[in-house]
């Protein structure tokens, strides 16, 4: 039987212990710099920004140390070591892919092509199997963190589609400094084994190192602490903000799952390598590539109503955030008065006494909430859906980052 308590436990305490190295201080410095560079773009968008920027820095850490537990598990559970997994040479090819894109820094396309070279080129010397595992439970873990993260990163954004139209949207962004504690076998002479040592079974690990101890040694297993990041990119024009994240994770999963069982399968089947290898970037790219022509190319939710303004998002410690005012709700009237445009709203904002009613469309149903101002404030906090003339937006151009546009650019055809 598996020890999983033991296992957990020794986790645990590793990524408490990792929670104190500066390298996990630095990478989370790193995160909140990110944050910064959001708020700084809503705030030049709308002139305030949904969530405090403490607030994210410390749900990022949380997530993080949750997601940093679940893929130690995981990869202890595989048998995933740092022996052999040429982090000296995916680190460096994964910044090189930067160049081209941000994007391409996921060890997806970097270790997918490390892994390839191995079995076509014998070099570098790394474990094809236990390299496309690492890939893909940070890709699990990723999903699992896209997934509780709800929208608390979503940043609301103005964008121009190819056709030239402002539409609303969500820019959906999360990082998260992941602090891993990952095995490491150190050969040492036979006999018994050192006490505190944790008995495996049998059948463990799923994924052998490859390396045969040296004569009159055998293998053990110490948990080393990692520090790592994980980050997400997305952007939610067609669906909710909750709704896309929901949809990113549950694709991810499925890739990530699929790539693991092929990493398994190709250990005890050598043939099956060159396909795992191949399938970590393609089907990564594939996934990204279907999953933003569907989002782009449906219909924008977040775009001026027949009748009446949309918002877009609500600002925090207001009226429009405590009666529970959401994305895609429709104002009709305040105080009142009718409200079709930006101008309309701000009117009935001024003329509204410190009480009013704000009546509002949602979900098929017309609803009416009674809420009042803060005092000496008089701002509803509402973002509204671009109305067409806004100066200041994003382009959108539709997604392509792939690879092979990128060699086409290169190659001039």
């Amino acid at each position: 039987m598996f020890p999983w308590q033991d296992i957990v436990l020794l986790i645990v305490r590793g990524t408490i212990s990792v929670l104190f190295e500066p390298m996990f201080w630095l990478v989370l410095a790193m995160v909140g710099f990110q944050y910064w560079q959001l708020q700084r773009t809503q705030l030049r968008l709308f002139g305030v920004y949904g969530y405090p920027l403490r607030q994210q820095i410390v749900l990022a850490a949380v997530y993080g140390a949750v997601g940093g537990v679940l893929g130690s598990f995981l990869l202890t559970l595989v048998g995933v070591t740092l022996n052999r997994l040429g982090l000296s040479y995916i680190w460096p090819l994964a910044i090189a892919l930067a160049m081209i894109n941000m994007r391409f820094l996921c060890f997806a396309y970097a270790g997918g092509l490390v892994a390839l070279a191995n079995v076509v080129f014998g070099w570098p010397q790394v474990n094809v199997p236990q390299v496309l595992a690492l890939v893909a439970v940070l890709h699990i873990t990723e999903s699992v963190l896209i997934f509780i993260s709800s929208r608390y990163s979503a940043v609301p954004l103005i964008i121009r589609r190819d056709d030239g139209q402002l539409v609303g949207a969500f820019n959906l962004q999360n990082f998260w400094p992941l602090p891993l504690v990952l095995l490491a076998a150190v050969a040492i002479p036979g006999g018994d084994l050192p006490g505190g040592v944790i008995k495996m079974p049998d059948w463990w690990p799923l994924l052998p190192l490859g390396v045969e101890a040296p004569e009159g040694h055998r293998w053990v297993y110490a948990m080393m602490p990692v520090v790592a990041a994980l980050g997400y990119a997305d952007v939610a024009v067609a669906n909710p903000p909750a709704k896309r994240r929901r949809q990113s994770a549950f694709h991810l999963a499925l890739y990530s799952v699929s790539l693991l069982a092929l990493a398994i399968l190709s250990a005890k089947f050598a043939w099956l390598q060159p396909v795992a290898a191949i399938a970590s970037p393609a089907g990564h790219e594939l996934l990204i590539q279907l999953d933003n022509r569907r989002e782009l190319s449906g219909r924008p939710r977040y775009v001026p109503p027949q009748y009446g303004v949309m918002v877009l998002d609500t600002v925090p410690d207001t009226p429009a955030r405590k009666i529970g005012l959401r994305p895609g709700d429709i104002l009709l009237s305040l105080a009142g008065l009718p409200v079709n445009s930006g101008y309309e709203l701000a009117y009935a904002i001024n003329a509204a006494p410190a009480e009013f009613e704000l009546e509002f469309y949602r979900d098929g149903r017309t609803v009416r909430r009674l809420t009042r101002f803060v005092p000496g404030e008089r701002r509803l906090g509402v973002i509204l859906v671009p109305e067409g003339y806004e100066q200041q937006y994003v382009v959108m151009t539709g997604g392509r980052y792939g690879l092979w546009e990128w060699l086409k650019r290169k190659l001039g055809r």
